[in-house]
Parts: structure tokens; sequence; C-alpha cells
């Protein structure tokens, strides 16, 4: 399971290669039907947990790799489920803000020290002492599609004070 994990992941950073996006002509992307339905796709994951998943979603759409973006939201959710003990809050948002469209992962696991952030965008970088599955890889992947969109994922501390909140505010 793990190495399947690990080989998809490193496909689907391969496809995410800014080069690669660039040379392929982008479309309108509904953000809000994509958060709505990779939220649907972490369902199952969220109730075995006990994590409230939740969506915040205003009618939003960009230009950009409908395929790709999909993969970014899925790693961030992943890693959102992942990383929050059970019988916490995940919850996805989108919309517009200054006139920006954007979206957002947060939870209220343990977060991410601000010392750590720029390193967990490197490719198989994990936190030490980090106990929970996985490679390395996700929010890495997730930077890469953010740049080929022309803008970069921002990590910070969610609302409450405790926990992550990765988000991409795309150009105008």
């Amino acid at each position: 399971r793990r190495t399947s994990q690990l080989a998809n992941q490193l496909l689907a950073l391969s496809r995410a290669d800014a080069r690669t996006a660039a040379s392929q002509t982008m479309q309108r992307v509904d953000l809000s039907m994509l958060c709505e339905n990779v939220l649907t796709l972490h369902l199952d994951a969220a109730l075995t947990k006990h994590i409230d998943l939740g969506l915040e979603a205003s009618p939003v759409q960009v230009d950009g790799h409908e395929w790709l973006l999909r993969e970014l939201l899925i790693n961030l959710v992943d890693n959102a489920l992942r990383y929050t003990p059970a019988h916490g809050a995940v919850t996805l948002r989108c919309g517009v803000r200054d006139g920006h469209a954007w979206l957002a992962v947060e939870d209220n696991g343990p977060g991410i020290a601000p010392a750590e952030r720029a390193r967990v965008l490197e490719r198989f970088y994990r936190v030490p002492g980090t106990t929970a599955d996985g490679n390395g890889l996700g929010l890495a992947i997730a930077d890469e599609i953010a740049r080929a969109h022309a803008t970069h994922l921002e990590l910070g501390t969610a609302q409450g004070g405790q926990g992550l909140c990765v988000s991409v505010m795309f150009p105008k």
C-alpha cells in the first residue's frame, strides 16, 4: 500500500511539474465544485477517525488545470486528515478575497512550527518526530501545482490558534 502510494505521488509530482503544466491549455475551473468533490472522496476517512470534515465554499472560478487542482486539494485534505487527531476538525474553504480567488484547507491538529514551514515544501522532508504514515511528498506536490498556476502555498496557523491552514491565492 505504501509503495503504491509512493509511486502514485511520484507520478503526480512529475505531472505537476510547472514546465509540463505550462504546455497544456487551461480551462475554467469551479473551485467550489472541486472542493465538494474532494470532500466527498474523503468522507469515509474522516468518519473512520471521527473528524468533522466541513466545507465553506462561495462560488468562484479560476483558469487552471482541473486535474492538477484536484490533486492539490486531495493532497492537502489527505495531510490534514492524517495529522489531525480523532475528534478534530478539517475544513475546506474557497471564495474571493480582495478580488482574488482563493482556497484553503484548515485543521485543528498539531500544526507545523513556523521554522519548519519552508522545509515541509521540500520533496521527501518530514518534520522530525512525525509518526504518521507518509513519504514527505504531499505538500511538495501541492506547492508544485500551485506554482504551475503562477502562485504558491501559504502555510499559517489555523484560525483558532491551533492547527494548520494551507491556502492558495490565485492571481487575478
